[in-house]
């Protein structure tokens, strides 16, 4: 049975990199042992690798809570994947998965409607997997956490908890949702230009806030980004989101609107370069600029690996004459992952046997073992976990047993695993050190055939060097490279000409690899092509560096 199915988002140094999959290896190979998924919720840390999911392996039957279900159901229509078994699931519901696994939904709290926990009995014993969860006692949508329904799973036994890590290291409690309506209430009430508040777009909870108050104060509301207008659609058609028909007015007529009477919701809180938000701070979008004086909020704090790029974003807003609202002390957002206490909390509520912390960095993880301890379970039951590692429960005891093939799958538009470490090495060559290009014509004889070819960008130049007579000097030291090669050997067969030419390549490439580490101690990505004429005019490609 599997839980969940997430994508990553790519870090800084993932260059062009668009989403980050687990690699599956193991699924594949014991993709006849699948009985099915469930689904906690409908971030896309948790469903948005199911797609690519399917195109390799076969899911009989997934469950997922209604927006879960709705948001899944969108993706797969999308990537017109056809025929695949989905059940909506609700508070309680308890579902089969083949033989072995029985599944009880249990409604929690999260920064995102239809989050819950799971209580999975099996032959081998009682597992509960809080899913992503804090404890808000004042929920937006006056869904409360089914506190009851845990405790009595702790009454009767759990063998195995399986618990989110992600605020591990946070002491005290996460404020409720409702935390942030005060400050959100007057910067929308008080807005004298053109307001723009971006968040996540999955922030259900927070764009209904946001909604409802825009609607109070007599505003339209526009949104930008196809997945915050995605998810606002189907949050609508759900009913998590009930506003007025013509309440959100069409992108094209958003300067038909006075600046004070207008909120736009907006996707770039991350700083993403293509998101809506930064290609308004570049001044590059088609419908809305930024003017003098108009507020930005940022209801949102940076994914770690994601500074620099926020950064930029916040700084280039502020250049374009913005007053940009940010940070923890604006009390503009919330977590939506359970601190220190409300971890002790469902330790408590569960009392289990065997504790293994989940969904966080390793530091992480690893102070939350420590929390669990604190709370009673016994240190040699905490099984603190790397990708790949396997934990083994049998008649309700655990014990790491082996480990499977794991890593991660790096997807660049629609090219999944097509990317491995030397190309992104490249792609870091050629950021930080710029590229050069030698091409070198040769004939049967070993001899030019045309002057070499040679382009550079992002170049720094040794000192005493411009442009010419850098280039200059790089020809130089071509012409040296085949002159040592001719003055050794000489190609007398076709063969011959494709050996002699990819040690030609070679040596060009060490020549100038030596100058550019003695001039510049830079190595930029450098790439010699060797072009040999066999006597005809099809030329052949030598090789690469």
């Amino acid at each position: 049975m599997l839980v969940d199915a997430g994508l990553a988002f790519p870090t800084a140094s993932m260059i062009g990199v668009d989403i980050v999959l687990p690699k599956i290896n193991y699924l594949v190979a014991n993709k006849d042992r699948i009985r099915g998924m469930i689904v906690t919720h409908g971030h896309e840390d948790h469903i948005g690798g199911i797609v690519p999911m399917l195109r390799e392996i076969n899911i009989p039957i997934i469950y997922a809570p209604g927006l879960a279900y709705a948001l899944i159901q969108s993706k797969l229509k999308e990537a017109n994947v056809l025929h695949q078994k989905m059940v909506w699931t609700k508070a309680r519901d308890r579902v089969q998965i083949g033989q072995h696994f029985s599944v009880q939904y249990i409604r929690n709290n999260h920064s995102i409607a239809d989050s819950y926990c799971l209580i999975i009995d099996t032959p081998a014993g009682r597992i509960v997997h809080s899913g992503d969860f804090k404890f808000d006692h004042s929920p937006v949508e006056n869904q409360y956490f089914d506190i009851r329904s845990l405790a009595a799973a702790g009454e009767s036994g759990v063998d195995l908890l399986i618990s989110d890590s992600t605020n591990a290291e946070r002491a005290g409690y996460t404020p409720s949702e409702k935390a942030v309506i005060p400050k959100l209430k007057e910067m929308i009430f008080n807005s004298r230009k053109k307001l723009f508040i971006t968040t996540f777009a999955s922030q259900v909870s927070r764009v209904k806030i946001v909604l409802q108050l825009a609607l109070q104060a007599n505003k339209k509301v526009t949104i930008f980004g196809r997945s915050m207008v995605n998810l606002a659609n189907i949050s609508k058609d759900l009913g998590f989101i009930s506003i007025p028909d013509n309440f959100i007015i069409k992108q094209e007529e958003v300067n038909k609107i006075p600046p004070e009477d207008l909120v736009i919701l907006t996707t770039g809180s991350q700083g993403e370069q293509f998101a809506a938000l930064s290609r308004i701070a570049r001044n590059e979008h088609k419908y809305v600029k930024i003017q003098a004086g108009d507020q930005v909020l940022i209801s949102a704090s940076p994914i770690p690996g994601n500074e620099k790029s926020v950064n930029h974003l916040i700084d280039s807003l502020f250049a374009r004459g913005a007053d940009v609202i940010y940070g923890l002390g604006q009390t503009i957002h919330v977590s939506g992952h359970a601190s220190q206490e409300e971890q002790k909390m469902l330790l408590n509520l569960c009392r289990p046997v065997n504790f293994m912390p989940c969904h966080g960095e390793y530091r992480m993880l690893l102070k939350h073992g420590e929390t669990g301890m604190k709370c009673g379970v016994n240190p040699d039951n905490i099984f603190v976990l790397d990708n790949g590692d396997i934990l083994e429960m049998q008649d309700g005891k655990c014990s790491i047993n082996e480990r499977v093939d794991s890593g991660i799958v790096l997807v660049d538009n629609d090219n999944v695993g097509r990317l491995d470490e030397d190309i992104i090495l490249e792609r870091k060559m050629i950021l930080s050190d710029g590229f050069i290009l030698v091409v070198v014509n040769i004939n049967a004889y070993g001899q030019y055939s045309a002057e070499p070819k040679l382009n550079t960008k992002g170049i720094l130049l040794p000192l005493g060097f411009d442009e010419r007579s850098f280039k200059k000097e790089l020809i130089s030291l071509t012409h040296e490279a085949l002159e040592s090669m001719i003055d050794k050997e000489k190609p007398s067969s076709i063969e011959n000409l494709d050996k002699f030419s990819l040690k030609l390549q070679s040596i060009i490439s060490s020549k100038i690899y030596n100058f550019l580490d003695n001039r510049t101690r830079r190595y930029p990505l450098l790439e010699v092509v060797v072009l040999s004429n066999h006597g005809t005019v099809k030329p052949v490609v030598a090789g690469l560096n």
